[in-house]
Formats: C-alpha cells, sequence, structure tokens
C-alpha cells in the first residue's frame, strides 16, 4: 500500500491528502474521502461495504514494471514458469499482463496460497512477495509491486480538474519508460511478428508524433502520426534534416539533457521535444515527439474552459436586476449596449447597490459569454497573497509556493472576463503591474520568465471618487484613463425610490414558503421614506432582521431595526433654521448616517472616553451597514464640516460642542 501512495503523491502533488486503508486490518467507520480507489477489482464488491454513498469511486487498473522486462526475456524458450502472487486473482491478471506485452515464449502458471497443483519450475516472477515462492524453485525474478496505470492516473487528474503540467510530465515520462522497455522486447524477440504489430498500434493511437532513434541516428521506429508530419510512407524517407537549427547527430550517442523547442515543419508549427534514452554512458538512443501547436492551443482551452466547473460563472442576467425607476431602465438600457464591446468598462456607484449583479449580467450579455467569469475583491486581500492570486507564480518562487505553481486569475479568465471589484483599494505597486495587463493583455507569473498572452475582457467596479484618489496621488492617472473607457454610475437606492417595493417583493419571495409575511401600511411608508445609505444590501438585512422577529404575519414598524431614524421634511426645516445646512450634509453623506456616528462619540464621551479611533467605531457599529472603510470616509466629511475633530496618529476622533448641539436638535425633533 506503502508503493502505491508514494506514487500517487509522486504524481499528484503534496497538496492533496492521501489515506490509505486494509480491508485485512480492518476499517473503523465509514471511509468518507472525495474519491477512493480501491486498489484491485476482485476487491471491489467487499470494499464498497466501508465506503459512504457520497464518495466517487474508482477500481485501480495496474501495470507491471517494465524495467525488469529483461530478466523475464532471459528466461530459456518453452521454459515453465510460475507467477507467485497472494491470491489467485492478482497471479491470473499478472500473467495476462505479461501475454498481452508479447511475453509468450515461456509456459507461465498462476501460483498463490491454497493451490492444489502447480507444475515444478525452476523459474518463478513474483511482485514482492518472494516468502511464498516454493522451496524448490531456483531463479526468482522479482518484478516488484505493480504500479498502478496511466489510464487511472488521468483518470484521477481529470476527476480533481488538475489536468494541467502534472500531466505533462506524466506523459513525457510514461513514453520513454514504454519506449526504452518496448525496445527490449523487440530486440530480444525480433522474429516475434505479435510484439511488433502491438508496439506500433500502440505508438499509433498516441496523438503526438513520435520517432525513436539508436546511438547511430538511425531510425528504429516511427508512427503513423510522425510519418504524416514528414509526408512519408517509411521510416527510411523520413528526412529529419529538413527541420532547420537542429543538429540531431551531435547528440546522437551522447547524453544531454531534455531538448523543447517551437519548430515549422511542413509549414507546421510543431512543438519538438528529445529525451535521450540511456541504457549506458555510450550507447544513448533519442525519443522525439511531435506535438502540433495548435493541438496544445486547443488542450489548453478545455482546460482553461474546465475552470467553469469550479464557479467561474456568472449566474445572473439583466432579467434578474429589479428596476422599474426610469433611471435604472436607462442605466440597464446603457450596460446591454456596452455589454457588447469587448472593452474595458469600469462600474462606479455606492456600496450595496449591486455592481457585481451588474457586472455578471454583462458578462452574460457579452461576446465572451462562454468563457469563465472570475471575480476578485481586492478589499477582501493582502497585497502579497492577491498578487500571487492575481498572476499567478512558479513552482519555488517563494517560501510556501506549492508544488507545480499555482494560475493566475488573470490567466483562469482566457477567453473570459476577469471582475476587479473594489479597484479603489488597490496598492500602487499591484496598479503598475494591472496598468501593463490592461495594455498588453498579457502576465507574468511571479519567478517567471514567460510571458502568457490572455485574451480577457475587465470590468472593474469602485465604491471611492477614483478622480479624487488621483488627485491625492493614491491611484494612478493613466491607470484611471485605461479602467474608465465605458463608465457606467449604478444609482443608490434612494434615487430610485419607486424601486423598493419591487425589491421588498423578491426579497421576502427567497423565505421559507412555510412562514408568509406581510408589512404593515405605516412601515412600508417609513421605508420608503428611509434614505438607505447601506442601499440594497442594507434593505436586505433590514427586512431580513424584521422577518426572523415578527410574531405575527403583519410585520408592524415596531420591528425596525433601532439605528434606522426617518427624517421628515419638519425636521430637516428645524436644523437649517437652527443654522445646520442640512442640504450640505446630505450631498457628502447620508444624515442618517452622521447621526449614528454622532451619537456614538456623545456616548464614549460620556464614559470618559474623549477621543474614540475608527477601529473602535467600527466595533461599536458593526450591528450597522457601515463598514470600517465607509466609517473613515463619513469622519472624514464630518471633520470638514467641523462637526468633530480628527487627529492624525492612532488617537482618533472626538466630538465638538457644536457637534452635541446639533445631535441634541435631532433628538429634540425625533418622531
Amino acid at each position: 500500500m506503502k508503493s502505491v501512495i508514494d506514487q500517487l503523491e509522486n504524481l499528484l502533488g503534496v497538496e492533496f491528502k492521501i489515506s490509505g486503508y486494509s480491508i485485512q486490518e480492518g476499517i473503523d467507520g465509514v471511509v468518507r474521502d472525495t474519491l477512493v480507489l480501491i486498489g484491485h477489482e476482485y476487491l471491489k464488491n467487499e470494499a464498497m461495504n466501508y465506503i459512504s454513498n457520497d464518495s466517487d469511486v474508482l477500481v485501480a487498473r495496474r501495470s507491471l514494471n517494465h524495467s525488469e522486462l529483461e530478466n523475464i526475456l532471459q528466461i530459456p524458450k518453452g521454459e515453465k514458469v510460475l507467477f507467485v502472487d497472494v491470491n489467485k486473482y492478482l497471479a491470473e491478471n499478472s500473467v495476462s499482463l505479461l501475454e498481452d506485452l508479447g511475453i509468450n515464449h515461456i509456459e507461465m502458471y498462476p501460483h498463490f496460497p491454497g493451490i492444489d497443483y502447480s507444475p515444478h519450475a525452476d523459474y518463478a516472477i513474483t511482485t514482492g512477495e518472494t516468502h511464498l515462492v516454493p522451496d524448490y524453485v531456483n531463479n526468482i525474478i522479482d518484478i516488484g509491486y505493480s504500479k498502478i496505470d496511466l489510464t487511472t492516473i488521468t483518470e484521477i487528474m481529470l476527476k480533481f480538474d488538475i489536468m494541467d503540467e502534472r500531466a505533462k510530465k506524466l506523459s513525457s515520462k510514461y513514453i520513454q519508460d514504454f519506449v526504452y522497455s518496448s525496445k527490449k522486447v523487440v530486440n530480444t524477440l525480433k522474429e516475434n511478428n505479435y510484439i511488433m504489430k502491438q508496439l506500433n498500434t500502440i505508438l499509433d493511437v498516441i496523438n503526438d508524433g513520435i520517432i525513436g532513434l539508436d546511438k547511430n541516428c538511425n531510425i528504429m521506429f516511427s508512427n503513423e502520426n510522425a510519418k504524416k508530419l514528414f509526408n512519408s510512407n517509411d521510416d527510411s524517407n523520413i528526412n529529419l534534416n529538413i527541420i532547420s537549427d537542429l543538429d540531431i547527430k551531435s547528440v546522437c550517442g551522447n547524453s544531454f539533457d531534455k531538448y523543447r523547442k517551437i519548430h515549422e515543419i511542413n509549414g507546421k508549427k510543431i512543438l519538438l521535444t528529445m529525451m535521450p534514452i540511456n541504457q549506458s554512458d555510450s550507447d544513448t538512443g533519442i525519443v522525439i515527439t511531435f506535438k502540433d501547436l495548435s493541438e496544445i492551443v486547443e488542450m489548453e482551452n478545455i482546460v482553461r474552459s474546465n475552470l467553469l466547473k469550479k464557479g467561474h460563472v456568472a449566474k445572473y442576467k439583466f432579467n434578474d436586476i429589479i428596476g422599474n425607476s426610469e433611471i435604472m431602465k436607462e442605466t440597464i438600457n446603457i450596460s446591454k449596449k456596452l455589454a457588447k464591446s469587448d472593452s474595458t468598462l469600469l462600474l462606479t456607484g455606492e456600496s450595496g447597490t449591486g455592481k457585481e449583479l451588474f457586472a455578471q449580467a454583462i458578462h452574460n450579455e457579452s461576446r465572451k459569454n462562454n468563457g469563465p467569469f472570475v471575480a476578485v475583491n481586492f478589499a477582501a486581500l493582502p497585497e502579497d497573497l492577491l498578487e500571487s492570486e492575481l498572476f499567478g507564480y512558479e513552482e519555488g518562487s517563494f517560501t510556501g509556493a506549492k508544488k507545480g505553481g499555482h494560475t493566475g486569475l488573470f490567466e483562469q479568465a482566457h477567453k473570459g472576463t476577469i471582475f476587479l471589484d473594489e479597484i479603489g483599494d488597490a496598492s500602487i505597486k499591484i496598479q503598475t503591474r494591472l496598468l501593463r495587463v490592461l495594455q498588453e493583455k498579457e502576465v507574468l507569473k511571479i519567478g517567471a520568465t514567460k510571458i502568457i498572452p490572455i485574451d480577457i475582457r475587465i470590468i472593474a467596479a469602485t465604491n471611492k471618487k477614483l478622480d479624487e484618489l488621483v488627485e491625492r496621488g493614491e491611484f494612478r492617472e493613466d491607470l484611471y484613463y485605461r479602467l474608465k473607457v465605458l463608465p457606467i454610475d449604478i444609482p443608490p437606492l434612494r434615487a430610485r425610490k419607486e424601486d423598493i417595493p419591487y425589491l421588498i417583493e423578491e426579497i421576502m419571495s427567497k423565505f421559507p414558503k412555510g412562514k408568509e409575511m406581510k408589512l404593515s401600511p405605516e412601515l412600508e411608508k417609513t421605508l420608503m421614506n428611509y434614505n438607505w445609505p447601506g442601499n440594497i444590501r442594507e434593505l436586505e438585512n433590514v427586512i431580513e432582521y424584521m422577518y426572523n422577529i415578527a410574531e405575527n404575519n403583519i410585520i408592524e414598524i415596531t420591528k425596525l431595526p433601532s439605528y434606522i431614524e426617518i427624517l421628515s421634511k419638519e425636521k430637516v426645516a428645524n436644523y437649517s433654521e437652527n443654522g445646520y445646512n442640512i442640504e450640505k450634509i446630505e450631498s457628502e453623506i447620508p444624515l442618517e448616517d452622521a447621526c449614528t456616528i454622532l451619537n456614538v462619540l456623545i456616548k464614549e464621551k460620556e464614559e470618559g472616553n474623549l477621543y474614540t479611533s475608527r477601529k473602535k467605531l467600527a466595533k461599536l457599529l458593526d450591528k450597522t451597514h457601515l463598514t470600517e472603510q465607509m466609517i473613515r470616509r463619513r469622519l472624514d466629511i464630518l471633520s470638514d464640516l467641523n462637526l468633530v475633530v480628527k487627529e492624525r496618529g492612532p488617537k482618533g476622533s472626538r466630538i465638538t460642542s457644536q457637534d452635541e448641539k446639533f445631535v441634541d436638535i435631532i433628538n429634540q425633533n425625533s418622531i
């Protein structure tokens, strides 16, 4: 079992947790792994008793160790040979595998514990079970434990969508090992036409062109795809000299490192790979493979399309966007038109307005709707992690880099759309790399030298005013104008209040059907009058809150969260009469947000805390819609209006006497 686990870890990488179970030793409970690989067909029925119905199951196909074939071929012709293994199934299966390889110059008999009769034999072959070989056998050939074959490994990779560089390495190693071991068979049994036919059949089903050379550069074999490439019907007519800039004769018979380069052969772009077959220092043959570049591109597109299965899909379309107001109809109409373009698009709007909803709808309306939709939030990831996630990295490029490297989100979005959410939070370093991607449509992995071309549509979104960030030197001007090719501004909820009833209906339709609820007329009117600084996200939170605490089928206004205060026209007039420019405040931030923050600062002052940090404010306001970022912006505005005093550094903000008077007026005029 250890040999199998070692083989899987070597091929699949350490990111997979691989566990072993033995029926003989006993299995406690039910095996619930994502994929269960049963070692042999004969174990399947019994093994299924221990495996969860939620697990995928594969039965491993096995292959023998080709490197030991030469020793088997040295057994004299016609000799009786025992194949020794732990049970009848394994012994008989191994005999069949050897016969399929063309080993038919000897008479093989399966031998296992409990067998009634075995012929007397001087030779025995076993897969690590030498202790089971009868004492009378004089010659034992131990070919080692049988390995999982290539087809089974490929099935495993397909199930986990990891047909990446590991698959290339696997196929290359398999071809090299196969050709080398098969050459031994052919050289030893040249008279056996069956083996030659079998070898040729296997080589011909491989998509790549394959040519084998001996140490003197003579062609030992070639498959049909190689002959087609060189327009030849026979090995003798294959002219390798037509490959420019390739001196094959200089490496024949000599040791050399694996060679890989793109060449043009008879009008086709071909990836040519040369691998040495080292038998000794003075006997080095060559295996050459030829892969059509168009096939590589096709395979790459298939692998990338498999990313759709990993969640890189856009679920929403324009029909899913609720908006009967004129401003929303106009915004949707403009978005549909701009969706047809491949140019970069910038979505602006306050937090909670539905920018990602629009981004997904635009993707599904675009020419790239069959490709992936990859979303990344710049505010949610630290810079170091963001860079590796966006652009990917090569194996060993930094401490902790996983084996095989990592494909970045830009590369994953190939032939589709990448959505850069909260782009205003990107650092200058990330902005510089983003600019190159937008200009050149290519990415460079961390630690790599090879540039990867990409075909993507970029949609960016922000709730910040990028022009102000540009003025303060916090956002690159050239990147800003690259992003703002096709601008779309998503209106806040307070600008389309006629959509609120439809939004409420949609929100409540998602709740369990067993609990039918309605809003009271007073509550409906109140929700229509509220300015919704958190926009649709805040509306959803408020409706869900009231739905869960309501005792009756009618939700009353008393169930509103305590932080929501509806300001009447009389209140606004009263504030203005007392010298406060309400219109000025509301043009900058929602008045309700200002009151919420100011009330917390007053409470902190009463408790003896003259200054309150932004982080503490965020913690005290964690039950509201206000994020730390939103709090920071609102404090800046309140400071400009002389309603709070902000100190540099960690000290924080404090309330002013004017601020307290402002809040007193609000409280006096509360409903």
